[in-house]
């Protein structure tokens, strides 16, 4: 077997691996796959032809880095993720191939090596070494946990992410054109990129537990809070009924008497009276859920006491996977939404809440009159509060979330009535 031959038959084998370490950056980072199986190995498939075909036919170093960064980034696409995270996620990896590629380029011997020329880099040990070293970097970044649910980052988190891979290339394009070097220098400052930008996925994953710590803990709070709420709502609910079952001999006597009497019109009253005093204290919505039902009484009674119209309509089944973190953060936000909204409102304020569950989807809704325009910016709501750095996070936390059930949300601003829907698919 000639020696180009056999060449050719390492480099098909080894971009195997090296394919496969490409879909274990990605899995590890991103969430899971938004198509079938089937579509997401022909994809990784074609991407290895892709790359095949480029390497063997063209063979300049930038023509295969961009069609690297194109690619992969398409690849992401089939995964649950923010664009921004793809984005990040594509630099990085693309980061670490041509690092991987350029160290043992260099120390297999390669020092001249035109990014933008067909190169003549034939050493079978190296091509090898080169997709074992990728894989190795995929193992490793796959034992970070927590890079997955790095999406709620704030912004001035994601400037700093990206500002260190897109200036890592430009490093790794700049040692590897300068004159002047030794081999072991362009080695060491090849791995030093390589070692910050490993640190990189290090510290994505450790501020995005944080974070993700942080906002539980305000979650669980709140939770708290609510709870006690629902606890008071039964305590007085309890009152009322016993207070009303130990004078209800007297409250039919009275009914009776005006009644034989004729007076209709007191008897009426009268019964409304004790409709108004057990409904003061009973619960809006009862589904059996605490974690939405302590949340919506506590958001809905407040709005009740500001002399807000309430209509609540809500029928789930009892077994039901339902998360209380995720329910807290849509219905929380939402609710808040709605009642910021109706402040505004000088007259027939309302807020109609629906939750219903059939065959797989959950539906929740939320409608109330707005007075305040609603901004849009490029097809999306935007707050129309003047301090946009720290508001307009709301509806981009239930965005989120709801995309974790794959579902989706629709509003509505008809009338002067804003309606958002959102439908997430659960078991």
């Amino acid at each position: 077997m000639s020696e180009f031959t056999l060449y050719t038959l390492v480099y098909l084998l080894s971009e195997a691996l090296g394919t496969y370490a490409v879909y274990k950056l990605i899995k590890s980072c991103l969430g899971g796959r938004k198509v079938r199986k089937s579509v997401e190995l022909l994809s990784f498939a074609g991407y290895y032809l892709a790359m095949v075909v480029v390497y063997l036919v063209v063979n300049i170093p930038i023509a295969n880095l961009v069609l690297n960064f194109i690619v992969i980034f398409l690849l992401a696409l089939m995964y649950e993720s923010s664009i921004k995270k793809k984005i990040l996620t594509d630099i990085l990896i693309c980061v670490f191939m041509v690092g991987a590629e350029m160290i043992i380029v260099t120390l297999t011997g390669y020092i001249d090596f035109p990014i933008a020329e067909r190169n003549d880099f034939d050493s079978i040990f190296g091509i090898v070494v080169i997709n074992i070293l990728k894989y190795a970097v995929s193992m490793a970044v796959s034992g970070f946990k927590n890079i997955k649910i790095g999406n709620t980052l704030p912004e001035v988190y994601w400037i700093s992410l990206f500002l260190i891979p897109i200036s890592s290339l430009f490093m790794l394009v700049t040692i590897f054109q300068s004159t002047g070097l030794s081999m072991y220098q362009i080695a060491v400052s090849i791995i030093a990129v390589l070692i910050i930008n490993f640190t990189v996925f290090f510290l994505f994953d450790r501020v995005a537990r944080l974070y993700q710590e942080k906002q539980e803990k305000g979650l669980i709070e709140q939770q708290n809070k609510y709870y006690e709420n629902q606890l008071q709502i039964i305590n007085e609910t309890q009152e009322v009924s016993n207070i009303l079952r130990h004078d209800m001999k007297n409250h039919l006597r009275s009914l009776f008497s005006d009644i034989k009497s004729g007076n209709l019109s007191e008897a009426q009253k009268h019964i409304s009276d004790i409709v108004d005093v057990y409904e003061s204290g009973t619960e809006i919505i009862d589904t059996g859920y605490p974690a939405i039902d302590s949340l919506v009484n506590f958001k809905l009674q407040t709005a009740k006491q500001n002399g807000v119209r309430v209509s609540v309509n809500a029928s789930l089944p009892s077994d039901l996977n339902l998360s209380s973190f995720d329910m807290t953060v849509i219905l929380g936000n939402l609710l808040d939404n709605a009642l910021q909204a109706v402040s505004h409102v000088t007259e027939n304020g309302f807020i109609e809440f629906a939750i219903h569950y059939s065959k797989g989807m959950l539906l929740i809704k939320v409608a109330n009159p707005f007075k305040i325009a609603v901004k849009r910016e490029k097809g999306k709501i935007v707050t129309s509060k003047a301090d946009r750095d720290n508001h307009g996070y709301g509806l981009k936390s239930v965005n989120e979330t709801v995309e974790k059930y794959n579902g989706t949300i629709e509003i509505e601003t008809d009338d002067n009535i804003f309606t958002i829907t959102a439908i997430l698919y659960v078991e």
